[in-house]
């Protein structure tokens, strides 16, 4: 008799991220955000357990650093137990985030729940109704980087039906990546697996339909380069090897980034009007915004400069953050093509050449260094991220060209 199975592949979860560069949202809806890592998991657990899935993959980083919180380390376990307790199997590797989390545990999985606790590729079969059914393959990290190639050590076993592959890794040639575990795709294809389950890359993607090769992506965005819906896919086999993936959002926070082009804007009410045109098109959930203003001109960067494209924001954020379904503008920036800007400004005028350059070799630590061991204000302080680094930098080059020379333009 043709046994059928079904899953879910998730990774990433990366509970008790601390969302590093968001403390400025209000402290209530902070708190929330600090918590959509767990929301997450609970949706995972509820959606396992209203389709009633056979097992759970979940492909490595379950946590977001290798030393967890008590409170991170308890509500895993207990989304454990209430799987167990609908009778769900879990196969759970741990990556490059949680990798001593192999070595330092200080709760007792339940038996549902199957490790692969060793470096090298291990097997494990997952039994239906006392048959076995599934070989699946998966490792973890001991050490945070795995810097070689994995998928030799993927060896299918003999005399099951289906064969299912966990990897945390980066393929070989992506520059976007740090390359853990890194592969070739045709490494991943040309092996005789049903399905491999890979995790690590934020951004969800199926590299191969056949067989399928997928990325899950994480479960909860958590800055302004994981936009989108977040979660994981819901897989089902059968023994012709047909699959069926189907994503199924989990996230209880959606970030998102909107291109407002602000050409025809003079005018603080028209930038209000247009911004709230895009806002209210937006489905109702619970979101932080990233707004890019494209196309600005003269009178719209003299606003910005004077801080009142920021007091908008605030007029904004008041009115739409205290919903059930709330939304957030984290940051409204103006781009205009700065590159040909400064180049213009640097080829004609050696002195704004000097000064702009000076921008991409900052600093940090001195620059930073009176605020970060001010006595009132370092308690309240994150370090920042090379995304804040470069942010800062630009805002600032935009602030020199507009203080230098304001709202004229150099001309032949």
């Amino acid at each position: 008799m043709e046994k059928k199975i079904s899953f879910i592949h998730c990774a990433d979860l990366h509970l008790d991220s601390p969302f590093k560069g968001m403390s400025t949202l209000p402290a209530h809806l902070y708190q929330e955000l600090k918590r959509s890592t767990f929301d997450a998991l609970d949706n995972l657990v509820a959606l396992a357990i209203n389709r009633n899935v056979d097992f759970i993959l979940i492909v490595g980083d379950v946590f977001d650093e290798s030393i967890q919180s008590v409170y991170a380390e308890m509500q895993f376990l207990m989304a454990c137990q209430k799987l167990e307790q609908a009778g769900i199997e879990i196969y759970l590797s741990f990556g490059n985030h949680d990798y001593n989390q192999t070595k330092q545990r200080f709760v007792q999985f339940p038996d549902n729940v199957h490790l692969f606790d060793s470096d090298q590729v291990t097997s494990k079969v997952f039994e239906k109704d006392g048959e076995p059914l599934v070989a699946i393959h998966g490792f973890s990290y001991l050490e945070r980087a795995v810097t070689i190639n994995k998928t030799e050590q993927y060896q299918p076993v003999s005399n099951l039906p289906y064969q299912i592959a966990m990897l945390h890794g980066s393929i070989q040639q992506s520059k976007e990546h740090d390359h853990y575990a890194p592969f070739q795709l045709s490494d991943l294809i040309n092996k005789p697996f049903d399905y491999w389950a890979l995790g690590h890359i934020h951004k969800r993607s199926i590299l191969s339909e056949d067989p399928p090769v997928v990325y899950s992506g994480n479960t909860q965005g958590r800055s302004v380069k994981e936009l989108g819906e977040k979660g994981c896919y819901l897989v089902s086999l059968d023994q012709n090897k047909k699959a069926q993936v189907h994503f199924e959002a989990l996230h209880a926070i959606q970030f998102d980034q909107l291109m407002i082009d602000v050409s025809h804007c003079q005018q603080i009410d028209q930038l209000y009007q247009l911004v709230t045109n895009h806002l209210v098109k937006l489905d109702k959930q619970r979101r932080i915004v990233f707004i890019k203003l494209l196309n600005y001109q003269d009178p719209l960067l003299s606003l910005y400069h004077q801080g009142k494209i920021t007091d908008l924001v605030d007029v904004l954020n008041e009115q739409y953050q205290d919903q059930p379904d709330w939304l957030s503008i984290q940051q409204m920036t103006l781009t205009k093509q700065a590159d040909s800007i400064d180049t213009t400004l640097e080829a004609r005028d050696p002195f704004m050449k000097e000064l702009l350059q000076g921008f991409d070799s900052i600093d940090w630590e001195e620059a930073m260094s009176e605020l970060w061991h001010h006595r009132k204000a370092r308690r309240f302080l994150d370090g920042l991220t090379e995304e804040e680094k470069q942010q800062i930098a630009e805002e600032a080059k935009q602030l020199l060209r507009f203080q230098l020379i304001g709202n004229d333009t150099y001309e032949d």
